[in-house]
């Protein structure tokens, strides 16, 4: 592989999963091109847009169906060697069989060339010390998610590590710690994948966001930019000062946020409870810096406290419902250009009622003279009618 190859990279990939009842398919990949190179790249979608399959293929636990898939400059499904240097947290756990939960960490450790290392070391950073001598049979579902994140975290000289919904389904409480341990991996050269249905966990992770549908990649951008289905916005929790009038401080916030040029928008929701009562502002505008920097000159004006700030993504039913009427308007534009159509209020048969608007045709040169054609036959007159005997002559008696 040479230095400026892509770590990771897919040529028309065709892929399902196997997530489905009976391992059928719940989603796939359907002519996916794309190179990845160091960093977090964060791929939303639901199972169904095909975010299980893509982490399944890049991670070497299948093959695409056609297309190829690249890590390193070599196919994860057919290198083993590749695939020691990818960690992987699937969406369905599959520790290795083993009498207890450690025994199954220095399996998997063992597996990808690690030699002397107790799972201990592996697990008590993350919290999940206490599940080393557990058998593996007896963790629950976030568990056993918990113990394959930090193998898949501790891969060693990573070329990628590809991660389903690693801030979902978990048991740790060290979250912070899961998205500082990816930041590091990427920062030491690492291709980190993460594909999640929360357009929230995307913006915490991801340097990269890419929005997965029905197979197929309906649009990019940067962590900080908007995405489909809404526009960059600031989520404060904010506590107005120890007095009795508080919710007075708050609407002064609103009041003072709704006159910055840089604010587009802004709302605020109070929550129930005695003085001093929280609320939550929601702040909206084309650049989430120059929101926060309005928030707290408008905080300090208005004399409240901030506790917290966060950027505030549309979940994922609005994503994809502003994907669908984005394709449809693409679509739409791209027949706008075609050929112009004419509506017809006459139709021909085996003719629709657009028809396509063609040059007009040359006239065509007289044709020559013809016998005259001969008048048609003059109809019978109908026969005389019947007379009914019911009804009387015509002459009198």
């Amino acid at each position: 592989m040479t230095s400026d190859a892509p770590l990771v990279a897919l040529r028309g990939v065709h892929a399902r999963d196997a997530s489905g009842p009976r391992r059928r398919a719940r989603g796939g990949l359907h002519g996916l091109t794309l190179d990845l190179g160091p960093g977090v790249f964060a791929f939303v979608g639901a199972p169904e847009d095909g975010t299980i399959a893509l982490t399944e293929t890049i991670a070497g636990v299948r093959a695409p169906l056609r297309g190829g898939i690249a890590v390193g400059g070599q196919a994860p499904a057919r290198a083993p060697s590749v695939r020691a240097r990818i960690g992987a947290l699937l969406s369905e756990p599959a520790l290795p069989e083993a009498r207890s939960v450690g025994a199954a960490v220095t399996i998997a450790r063992r597996a990808r060339g690690e030699t002397s290392a107790r799972p201990e070391e592996l697990l008590e950073p993350l919290g999940l010390g206490h599940l080393a001598p557990r058998d593996p049979l007896s963790l629950g579902f976030a568990e056993a998610r918990a113990v394959e994140l930090a193998l898949a975290l501790s891969t060693p000289s990573p070329l990628l590590v590809a991660l389903h919904e690693p801030l979902a389904d978990v048991a740790i409480n060290l979250l912070g710690l899961v998205r500082e341990r990816i930041r590091d991996l990427a920062l030491a050269g690492a291709c980190v994948v993460v594909t999640t249905s929360s357009p929230a966990d995307a913006r915490a992770l991801g340097d990269r966001i890419f929005l997965l549908h029905k197979g197929s990649i309906a649009g990019e951008g940067d962590a900080a930019g908007p995405l489909p289905g809404g526009e960059a916005a600031l989520r404060a929790w904010v506590r107005p000062p120890d007095s009795p009038d508080d919710a007075a401080s708050v609407r002064a916030l609103a009041r003072i946020l709704s006159e910055r040029p840089e604010v587009r928008a802004v709302s605020w929701e109070e929550r129930e409870g005695p003085p001093p009562r929280a609320a939550e502002v929601r702040v909206s505008g084309d650049d989430l810096d120059a929101c926060a920097l309005a928030l707290v000159d408008a905080a300090v004006e208005a004399g409240v406290l901030i506790e917290s700030i966060a950027p505030a993504s549309p979940g994922i039913g609005q994503v994809r419902a502003a994907t669908e009427a984005l394709q449809a308007f693409r679509r739409t534009a791209t027949l706008s250009h075609s050929s112009p159509v004419a509506l017809s209020t006459r139709r021909s048969p085996g003719q629709g009622i657009l028809a396509r608007m063609a040059p007009p045709a040359p006239t065509p040169a007289p044709a020559p003279a013809a016998s005259p054609v001969p008048p048609p036959a003059a109809e019978p007159p109908e026969p005389p009618r019947e007379p009914d005997p019911r009804e009387p002559s015509g002459g009198g008696s």
